[in-house]
């Protein structure tokens, strides 16, 4: 009669167990909509394993309550097995548990944060069901321990009838068989013994080579994996391309307010844009043509580097020159404007006639230099 009573407790736990887990797994459904890498059907897969551990723990936990009828000799180590294995299964109750309300607190945040509770629920199944396997392997060794299957081993070991898994894992000889080991080469009181590489070590090796064979057919021969050359080469093209998006961004910031000369390459790149576009109103070398010359010092809407650019980006319409600025992206045109202002003094033969009024570069620098002192100590006080 006490022994069908247990058995309706355990029972009745496991109903508990599987309860709870099920009310867990559902209790992830508002997190459908997330796009996270943390998706809901992981969270399935892993609450299913959870669900699947716990049925085999109550399974075990029946047969260790079983085998404590049948351990005759300790009744009192036997009993405290028994509370032991009833606390246990106690602990991954209260867990189940506790982890269920914690997800049922979490599922009404999936609507502003589904991601964070996603992952809240993956690490929670890791959690519980890593103390589940431990929860095994304890009760398995409390298993063995209640059937005599420990001692009995420990005894076969002691008697030199079975080896340990350590002896085992590396072939040892018992140190009765020394003797037929030996060598007979010794060095200041260290003798030399015939004892074989241990075979995990021999496995190592052997995979190293099957590694070796595998990884020359599929890099070298059949070249269906890239070599490191040819994955560093991918990831430099791949850090080229990102560069190139980064300056794209930052070059969309640049307007008429904030353009600066460039360097030499961006320049250089001005120039191609320049020959390309520029060169059939403005002539190859900047000499004028249809449109005004841009070699002199002498400017119809500005000198400024800032001048040029808006001359560039918005057109002058009236006077045939159309706007760039559906053309050319703000960088670009700060290309061309940092080139176009490199021409000046080039004096190239066949230059047009002088038009506009005379901009004088140094002394602009000099009033943006006393611009920029009076707003420094402006700052200062």
């Amino acid at each position: 009669m006490k022994k069908v009573m247990k058995i309706k407790w355990l029972m009745f736990v496991l109903t508990s167990i599987l309860s709870v887990s099920f009310a867990a797994a559902q209790t992830t459904a508002p997190a459908a909509p997330a796009a996270s890498s943390m998706s809901v059907p992981i969270n399935t897969v892993l609450c299913t394993i959870a669900v699947v551990l716990l049925l085999i723990i109550v399974v075990l936990a029946m047969t260790v309550n079983s085998a404590v009828d049948l351990y005759k000799k300790r009744k009192a180590e036997a009993s405290s097995i028994a509370k032991n294995v009833s606390l246990l299964i106690g602990f991954l109750l209260l867990s189940s548990m506790t982890f269920a309300q914690d997800a049922a607190a979490a599922a009404p945040a999936a609507d502003n944060s589904s991601a964070h509770v996603a992952k809240i629920y993956f690490y929670s199944f890791i959690i519980l069901i890593v103390v589940e396997i431990f929860a095994i392997l304890f009760l398995l060794k409390t298993l063995r321990f209640l059937t005599g299957i420990e001692q009995l081993k420990a005894q076969r070991i002691a008697a030199g009838q079975e080896s340990s898994l350590w002896e085992k894992m590396n072939k040892m000889k018992p140190i009765e068989e020394e003797a037929s080991l030996d060598t007979g080469h010794s060095y200041d009181g260290i003798r030399e013994l015939d004892n074989i590489t241990p075979p995990w070590f021999t496995a190592a090796f052997l995979g190293t080579i099957l590694f070796a064979i595998v990884y020359l057919y599929q890099n070298h021969i059949s070249h269906s994996m890239p070599t490191q050359e040819e994955e560093f080469e991918v990831e430099m093209r791949q850090a080229k391309a990102l560069q190139d998006s980064l300056l794209k961004l930052q070059g969309n910031n640049i307007d008429e307010s904030n353009v600066k000369m460039l360097g030499e390459a961006e320049i250089a790149s001005g120039q191609k844009i320049y020959m390309s576009n520029c060169s059939a109103c403005h002539g190859d070398k900047g000499q004028g043509g249809v449109g005004p010359n841009l070699t002199d010092d002498y400017w119809l809407h500005g000198g400024k580097i800032n001048d040029v650019f808006k001359s560039i980006k918005y057109g002058i319409v009236e006077k045939g020159m159309k706007s760039w600025k559906d053309d050319f992206s703000p960088n670009q045109i700060a290309q061309l404007a940092s080139y176009i202002k490199t021409l000046k003094g080039t004096n190239p033969p066949g230059a047009k006639e002088k038009q506009g009024v005379l901009y004088d570069e140094s002394a602009d620098a000099s009033a943006a230099d006393a611009d920029a002192a009076t707003t420094d100590s402006t700052q200062t006080k």
